[in-house]
């Protein structure tokens, strides 16, 4: 069997769960013989270019010319999105090859890309304009101001404005809410279009196939398939928790951003007055508002010496710095797909404080494995950290390894490829 697999971004590399997780597939994959794989990366700012990667293929294409190009080359059985999902959807079905498409995170239905509505709450309705037009605003400087007006006119009427828009010299402020009417509707029209053109989709969560089903996609045509964890990042051994720690370590891994709740995260841990515990975040801003985002936090709680910020690490060091923590919190406030780093800290038998946000429900099962509190709430989180410190334990939770989880894999491969 012939399988492409199609990176999330560069699959060279280390930011982001997506990026991991689909270097840890192709690991996996590379030593089963019963499977030929070759890798596409599509990064627009890269000339196109074949490299090596443990003796097979990556193919690095920078458009939708050069993707087909590597797929007519590649000649596939079956190829497997985690990224470039709609492009790669698109070319597979003008060659015939099945596509096989992970719903790594909200924004594949979710034109603000978050699944998280204006009330910062998870939305549980179907994707449409009226609905998601005020989203959109949200994440445009004064659109919320302008909402109500905004959404008097028609979506016809607004498209036509944008794309005429799009024509003239970009003006600050009046170009991107001008646009956004245009926008939405293409969003919601590549959803449509996706759906369309997809084979099959994998949904790591019960949460996300839910959102799919819900906006359209038919229940037959999605497979729940849990990640897995390689079988190195796995502890085997299981040591008890000294129950009068001298210093209680909590840390968060992840990229700094709203939507994964550190404001929240921080607004709890700061609540409790206890001098023996510390709160390491390890993580990076990816973009010029999450650097606003991270900034206005440390500006905030500057003066708690008990927050450590480690800033982005190299995923080996970032690895070798949690082994002397205790708990992770998994704080996330929208539509967590999955969270992998959830996999990692259960995998080292650290226990895990975590948000009712999708993908955390699918690994913490009881009170021995970790707490779920509800998202947006920091006297609930406040109240689950209070809890691990008078009495710190570790998980004993059974996480799904690699190997599992391409065996899974393959046997989807094998079926859409038969059907």
């Amino acid at each position: 069997m012939n399988v492409c697999i199609v990176a999330s971004g560069d699959f060279f590399s280390d930011y982001g769960g997506g990026q991991v997780y689909v270097r840890n597939i192709v690991d996996e994959l590379i030593h089963h013989s019963e499977v030929a794989i070759s890798v596409i990366s599509l990064c627009n700012n890269q000339n196109s270019s074949v490299k090596d990667y443990h003796g097979i293929n990556v193919f690095i294409v920078n458009n939708e010319s050069t993707l087909q190009e590597a797929l007519y080359t590649i000649h596939p059985d079956i190829v497997h999105a985690n990224g470039e999902k709609l492009v790669t959807s698109r070319v597979c079905k003008q060659l015939n090859i099945p596509c096989v498409v992970t719903a790594h995170h909200g924004g594949i239905v979710c034109p603000a890309g978050t699944l998280l509505n204006t009330n910062d709450e998870i939305c549980h309705i179907p994707a449409d304009y009226s609905h998601c037009l005020k989203c959109y605003l949200r994440h445009t400087p004064t659109g919320l101001f302008w909402y109500p007006l905004l959404k008097r006119i028609s979506q016809k009427r607004y498209n036509e404005f944008g794309k005429k828009l799009k024509h003239l010299p970009f003006i600050p402020f009046f170009s991107p809410i001008g646009e956004t009417g245009m926008i939405v509707s293409q969003k919601l029209q590549d959803w449509y279009e996706l759906c369309e053109n997809t084979t099959h989709f994998i949904a790591p969560s019960n949460a996300i196939a839910e959102a799919l089903i819900r906006n359209g996609c038919p229940h037959e045509k999605i497979s729940v398939i849990p990640h897995g964890i390689p079988q190195n990042t796995v502890c085997n051994q299981s040591t008890t928790i000294n129950c009068q720690l001298s210093t209680v370590n909590f840390y968060y891994v992840g990229r700094i951003n709203y939507v994964k709740g550190i404001h929240v995260l921080l607004q709890a841990f700061t609540s409790i007055d206890n001098p023996n515990i510390e709160l390491h975040l390890i993580g990076g801003a990816g973009n010029k508002s999450e650097q606003r985002y991270e900034c206005k936090l440390k500006k905030k709680y500057c003066k708690d010496k008990r927050i450590i910020w480690h800033g982005k690490l190299p995923f080996e060091q970032m690895t070798e710095l949690i082994k002397k923590y205790h708990c992770l919190i998994h704080p996330a406030i929208y539509l967590e797909v999955f969270g992998l780093s959830i996999s990692e800290a259960l995998a080292q038998h650290k226990y895990v404080i975590a948000t009712r946000c999708g993908g955390p429900e699918m690994q913490i099962h009881s009170e021995s494995d970790g707490i779920l509190v509800e998202p947006n709430n920091n006297e609930q989180l406040a109240t689950a950290i209070k809890k691990y410190i008078s009495h710190p334990k570790q998980s004993n939770c059974k996480i799904i390894d690699m190997n599992k989880h391409v065996n899974d894999l393959i046997l989807l491969y094998n079926k859409q490829i038969t059907e």
